[in-house]
């Protein structure tokens, strides 16, 4: 399998300058400080030798990536990433996440990564109706819940109707980004809210979702659902794709190994 850029997708507003880049490092922690300074540790161990590229401090969660966890609410107050898979899923984390047969022998095991700075357009959202809002997402904003239901796990009722309509809207995000919508495509999704202070420009907050995604196949999951969202996705009015990056994320280290090993080994 050979793995391309991502092709220009509905909607970029991509800044270059936030975008790219040949390698990726991701440092997580309780505290935002202890985060910071293994990144910066690890740029001033590579000066001369690599440069800073970009950067985008999160906080939060945007999904639930294990059962033992809540499913958080997004800068939009909605609760996000209710379907998505867990770590506990060990069947579908080897059949969506992990880099089979079908990759280079130093990727097996491993995955891809995607990440999308999302730029939420909050005073728009914030003048919606609660009714707008939710039929944008396709879910109820205070329970979770798929529209039409009580409780946030229930299965998105997408073939029931209402009066002639879908309770589901057709340009519903959910909707559009389920599996079924999308010939059984998945990806486990990992990302965090962002918040940079002001667009001085338009004097609105510069916040929104540091979207982060893993997959085995980018061109077979990641794309054919950004491209369906991108081209009729009613979340579209509210939100703008400034960044975009792509990555190979190569196994675990062995005990006395080291990342990427089977690539520079």
């Amino acid at each position: 399998m050979k793995t391309r850029p991502l092709p220009p997708l509905p909607g970029d507003e991509l800044d270059p300058a936030e975008s790219g880049g040949d390698i990726c490092v991701q440092a997580c922690s309780d505290d935002p400080q202890v985060a910071f300074h293994a990144i910066r540790n690890l740029a001033r161990i590579g000066r001369g030798t690599v440069a800073m590229r970009w950067s985008q401090l999160g906080f939060g969660r945007t999904a639930t990536t294990s059962r033992s966890q809540d499913t958080p609410r997004n800068l939009m107050g909605m609760k996000d990433g209710t379907a998505n898979i867990r770590a506990e899923d060990v069947e579908d984390m080897e059949k969506v996440v992990w880099v089979g047969t079908e990759g280079p022998a130093w990727l097996r095991g491993g995955t891809y990564m995607v990440s999308r700075r999302i730029r939420m357009l909050l005073e728009v959202w914030d003048r919606a109706s609660l009714q707008d809002q939710e039929r944008t997402i396709g879910r109820h904003k205070y329970s979770g819940a798929p529209l039409g239901r009580q409780d946030e796990f229930e299965p998105l009722p997408l073939d029931a109707q209402e009066n002639g309509h879908p309770v589901i809207p057709v340009d519903s995000h959910v909707r559009l980004a389920s599996a079924k919508e999308n010939s059984g495509a998945r990806i486990l999704r990992r990302g965090y809210s962002f918040t940079d202070g002001v667009d001085e420009s338009l004097g609105e907050l510069e916040a929104g979702l540091f979207f982060i995604c893993f997959q085995r196949n980018p061109a077979k999951q990641f794309v054919p659902i950004q491209q369906r969202l991108g081209q009729i996705d009613a979340l579209n009015e509210y939100i703008k794709h400034v960044g975009s990056a792509l990555f190979a994320v190569p196994p675990g280290a062995k005990p006395g190994g080291y990342v990427g090993e089977g690539l520079f080994g």
